[in-house]
């Protein structure tokens, strides 16, 4: 008969496998991470590791989605601390945003090309919420600046996404000037979305 978890126990082993997730996806990537490994680094058996997650890749999702909350939350602090959010600040808040992933564990996983291999992985209903969740995010972010008045939540959100999904083929655009162009993107963007003051 299997162990039950108290709250705390599941909470502990939780942090824990998310914490081997993070480091098995800087270090190895999606494909070449193994269940047994992560069990292993978490000190759980296999079949706890199952009462958490069905199969590896929804771990996965979970430790992106977590990282990607901890940005929005710092974008956020620093949006709130603005009286209004012109077409440079909004620029470089996203820029930065986008620099922060290119340092993370995430890169491995972007360079290998493996972040379309998950996302075919996982359950729909799972990638329909997570882009409610960019929505909302976007909700946030339109808060604090004046916005076009035929400007949709939903193509911006697009729109940054595809912009994050360049990053795929850093190679292919050129590595030399890819911040660069990650800038001009973004800047692009900027200047098809906010509303600045003529006089300002």
């Amino acid at each position: 008969m299997a162990t039950a978890f108290t709250n705390s126990e599941k909470e502990l082993i939780r942090n824990r496998l998310h914490k081997a997730a993070k480091e098995c996806l800087g270090k190895y990537g999606v494909k070449k991470t193994t269940v047994d490994q992560l069990v292993k680094m978490a000190g759980i058996s296999k079949g706890a590791f199952y009462n958490f997650y069905a199969k590896k890749e929804i771990l996965f999702f979970y430790v992106l989605e977590d990282y990607q909350n901890s940005l929005v939350d710092k974008l956020t602090k620093k949006l709130e601390k603005e009286t209004t959010i012109g077409i440079e600040q909004f620029s470089e808040l996203i820029f930065e945003l986008y620099h922060n992933v290119r340092q993370s564990f995430i890169m491995n996983i972007i360079q290998q090309q493996e972040l379309q291999y998950l996302m075919r992985k996982l359950p729909e209903e799972l990638l329909m919420n997570h882009h409610s969740l960019d929505d909302m995010f976007m909700e946030k972010v339109f808060s604090h600046i004046k916005v076009k008045d035929d400007v949709h939540i939903s193509v911006v959100t697009a729109s940054l996404r595809a912009i994050f999904m360049s990053m795929m083929y850093m190679k292919e655009i050129g590595e030399q000037d890819f911040e660069e162009v990650l800038k001009l993107l973004i800047k692009g963007l900027a200047l098809q979305i906010i509303k600045e003051d003529q006089n300002e």
